[in-house]
């Protein structure tokens, strides 16, 4: 089997390590993942200026290609340019902090899976429910299971699946449930402050709003130790909205 893994925190994160940790026990693995942290970025790709590469190698044996652009230009080059065919998977994370809700509109890790399902290549985003998670044990699990579901039960094509794990210890992980997109944003602003030369400069702050209440949702499968499973797809199309438009002009 052959696995491209990438992500947005960058080459250097330890989430992408442990991903590859994983990874490899499955098959030959090739890492093609930003040279720095490219959080929120969401879809963008680069058009306007060069991309550069590194090769970059870390402990016991990982080695990959770090990209100055975007976690989806990084799976668009790893596609082009490093592989001679297609592989058989992607896998994009682990992203340190969750991807629920409307927050994954953002998400550089959730849009380089979204990349590889557009080239219908069954990809899978994962992501930790903490930006400073104690150990990745808890993720490494749900990431073998996850993957074992994926050769059984091949992934659509046209869709990704989104992977939320909880920040706990495998023996308070209850499971994993399927759920849908949540509620969850992050309700923003912009702090107004000075820098030491008298300039005024702004900083985003703000804090999360989360009032899903059902298994339904995302975020609320994630804060009761289980593991969300997604399906998201990226045609942005609403079937229901557009019969109705048609009545209305019709």
């Amino acid at each position: 089997m052959k696995i491209l893994i990438t992500n947005d925190d960058g080459i250097f994160s330890p989430g992408i390590y442990a991903l590859w940790e994983v990874a490899k026990e499955f098959g030959s693995v090739y890492v093609v993942a930003p040279n720095s942290q490219k959080s929120a970025t969401g879809h963008s790709i680069t058009i306007s200026k060069p991309l550069f590469i590194d090769k970059i190698k870390r402990r016991n044996g990982f080695e990959g290609i770090a990209v100055t652009g975007s976690p989806a230009d990084c799976v668009k080059f790893g596609l082009k340019k490093i592989l001679s065919n297609a592989p058989d998977l992607i896998l994009s994370g682990i992203n340190l902090g969750s991807n629920l809700g409307y927050n994954i509109i953002y998400s550089g890790t959730v849009a380089a899976a979204i990349e590889g399902a557009m080239q219908n290549i069954p990809s899978i985003a994962f992501s930790i429910d903490s930006f400073n998670p104690k150990s990745f044990d808890t993720s490494k699990s749900i990431i073998r299971q996850i993957i074992n579901l994926a050769i059984e039960n091949r992934i659509t094509k046209k869709f990704i699946w989104n992977v939320n794990i909880p920040n706990c210890g495998i023996d308070q992980l209850k499971g994993i449930k399927v759920a849908s997109q949540g509620n969850q944003y992050f309700n923003d602003d912009f702090d107004t402050r000075v820098d030491p030369k008298g300039n005024e400069y702004y900083w985003m702050v703000g804090n999360m709003v989360d009032e899903d209440s059902t298994f339904d949702s995302d975020s609320y499968v994630v804060k009761n130790d289980y593991a969300s499973l997604s399906p998201l797809g990226f045609n942005l199309s609403s079937s229901k909205e557009i019969e109705e438009m048609k009545k209305i002009l019709d």
